[in-house]
């Protein structure tokens, strides 16, 4: 399966793979509520996403289209106002919704954001911020996620990533993926899991 960058043409197709992917997160069902208000808006909210990782971080796709990985570096930790303009994101409270954008911004995005200053500082490394994968693929994530620990793992750089499920945790933990804390979310009744992948020797062999 070969991997690609993703281009201004592939926005859409990687923005809907996403909105698929996270359709039963725990994160955006708190946040949009409802399974109508997620489909009415995710799919845009993820596009702003993906545009903004093509511009200013990296953005991969597996060529058939069905994997997505989304990635910031310490170069461009945050968003700029002009980075939003040029992302396409300032209607996201109107898009969203005022109650959801309260949610998203005010209440998720800002203990998201708390978290991976503590834990990472000004130390270089990746930030895993979106990997999805359609709901009907889930074995092609693998090739993907390695591609990625290849690149960090040249370069001896950390991942650093949250995730709201247990069963990602697993996975994670399987690929030196390690907990370096968690906090109970008790607005939406679920726990935030921050891991750190220490870069691997050169030559590793990913499972």
């Amino acid at each position: 399966m070969n991997i690609i960058e993703i281009k201004k043409q592939d926005i859409s197709r990687a923005s809907e793979v996403l909105a698929e992917a996270f359709c039963d997160d725990p994160i955006f069902r708190y946040i949009f509520k409802t399974p109508e208000n997620y489909k009415r808006s995710a799919a845009w909210m993820f596009s702003t996403w993906v545009r903004w990782a093509v511009i200013y971080g990296k953005a991969w796709m597996t060529e058939d289209g069905k994997a997505v990985v989304l990635m910031r570096s310490l170069e461009t930790p945050g968003m700029s106002l002009w980075s939003m303009i040029r992302a396409g994101m300032l209607p996201t409270p109107v898009k969203l919704g005022l109650a959801s954008f309260r949610r998203f911004y005010f209440e998720v995005v800002s203990l998201l954001d708390k978290k991976h200053a503590e834990i990472m500082g000004s130390k270089p490394h990746w930030y895993g911020w979106m990997i999805g994968v359609a709901p009907a693929q889930r074995g092609i994530g693998r090739e993907l996620l390695n591609y990625c620990f290849d690149i960090a793992d040249r370069a001896q750089l950390p991942i650093f990533l949250e995730t709201a499920t247990e069963k990602n945790v697993a996975l994670y933990n399987h690929k030196e993926f390690e907990v370096r804390d968690k906090v109970r979310f008790t607005q939406g009744d679920f726990t935030l899991y921050f891991m750190v992948r220490p870069p691997q020797e050169n030559g590793t062999v990913h499972k």
